[in-house]
């Protein structure tokens, strides 16, 4: 048992020394080069293989990632696997890639050192048991070291067989899914549905020409201070950090919600024919969720949920929280650093620069309320229901029709 390694999980718990994590890390410690294969990945352990990359001078890194192809791979970790790949290629040491062809579920991870395969552990462990999460800390995992050369030189010859069954992470873009995560921020929120996977593709089925593509403005990370106009760190995007609204009663501005969001449409979108200002409608988003919507303010320039302006915000800040780039707060003030600011480049990061909202043939049954002398939606009157519009919403980064 000398060589066995376990996870330090109660009530089988050990000592640190016969852990997986350390065992993992002390090894790639004393080696020049690493090979990895597992089935998954996870944007901890990404992040956690980097920093000892980096801490242990490792020369060369080869990382394989075997259960993606079919499935696809969930957009957290395809966003913080690109950024890692950057950084890899740029300072010439390394590469991920994907198995291609097959459901490959091995974790095998092989240290080198002077072109020389010196340890290997194998085991059950992904590379999240480097990092594990909150919900992965409690999962066991078993694995063993191996010092035999002859056994070594057989993982290593397996390793290079798969790397042959392997696209450049580069590639995945084009050659596998991405998987949208489900976003924790609108469990159980009013008005907001979940759909099938059979429902959203209907609607893709149902999608006409139409389509209204509008840029969301905002800062860039070097600019989430500025309070100049031009630099959009206050847009209706980041409305929360601006002025709150003036409170009647007190004259003091009330903080706006940390999810109060809304979306200026361009006049050029506006101008169109099948711009949706007289009636509110459907918006059901690729990542499986609907809620109705509607265009307010003057001419309509503000696209917001119907009802409610915290509903889009949950939604668009929900997807940036679920792919790591943003992170949630219950209130702005709170956020000193400005994490919680949507910025430039966490929206070209997860390809959402533009919002597109396609026109369908379809109609939903849905609530309309009369509108107070304000303009604003009297709720105190029960609504009608009448057959709205449905549109499709997704992302891009390209502005072009």
């Amino acid at each position: 048992m000398d060589n066995a390694l376990f996870t330090n999980v109660a009530p089988l718990r050990v000592s640190e020394e016969k852990t997986i994590k350390y065992n993992i890390e002390k090894n790639l410690s004393s080696s020049d080069e690493v090979k990895i294969a597992v089935g998954y990945f996870s944007t901890l352990g990404l992040d956690m293989l980097n920093e000892w990359v980096h801490k242990y001078h490792i020369k060369k890194i080869t990382l394989i990632g075997g259960m993606y192809s079919v499935d696809g791979i969930p957009e957290s970790v395809y966003i913080k696997m690109m950024s890692i790949t950057k950084v890899w290629e740029k300072e010439r040491i390394g590469r991920i890639l994907l198995v291609n062809n097959m459901n490959y579920h091995g974790k095998v991870y092989t240290f080198w050192r002077n072109n020389k395969i010196i340890k290997t552990i194998i085991g059950s462990a992904n590379l999240g048991a480097i990092a594990p999460s909150t919900g992965t800390q409690r999962q066991y995992e078993l694995a063993t070291i191996i010092d035999d050369p002859a056994e070594n030189k057989l993982f290593a010859e397996h390793l290079e067989k798969l790397v042959q069954c392997t696209i450049s992470a580069n590639d995945a873009d084009t050659r596998f899914k991405k998987i949208h995560e489900k976003i924790v921020l609108l469990d159980g929120i009013e008005g907001v549905e979940t759909l099938t996977e059979n429902a959203i593709a209907h609607t893709k089925d149902n999608v006409e020409e139409k389509v209204l593509k509008i840029p969301i403005k905002a800062p860039r990370y070097a600019d989430r201070f500025n309070k100049d106009r031009g630099s959009y760190s206050h847009s209706n995007i980041n409305v929360c950090y601006g002025k709150g609204r003036l409170n009647s009663k007190t004259h003091k501005r009330d903080p706006r919600n940390w999810f109060e969001v809304q979306i200026t449409c361009d006049v050029s979108l506006i101008d169109k024919d099948y711009y949706p200002r007289k009636a509110p409608f459907f918006i059901i988003t690729d990542d499986n969720y609907m809620f109705e919507a509607h265009t307010t303010s003057d001419n309509h320039k503000q696209l917001s949920a119907y009802g409610s302006d915290r509903i889009l915000g949950r939604w668009i800040k929900g997807r940036l929280v679920a792919t790591g780039l943003l992170k949630a707060y219950d209130n702005a003030e709170d956020d000193k650093n400005h994490d919680g600011m949507v910025t430039v480049e966490m929206l070209n990061k997860a390809h959402m620069s533009v919002l597109e909202l396609h026109k369908t043939n379809m109609k939903h049954l849905g609530k309309v309320y009369r509108l107070t002398a304000k303009g604003r939606l009297n709720k105190k009157i029960p609504p009608k229901y009448k057959a709205l519009d449905v549109w499709y919403a997704t992302f891009s980064n390209n502005l072009e029709s």
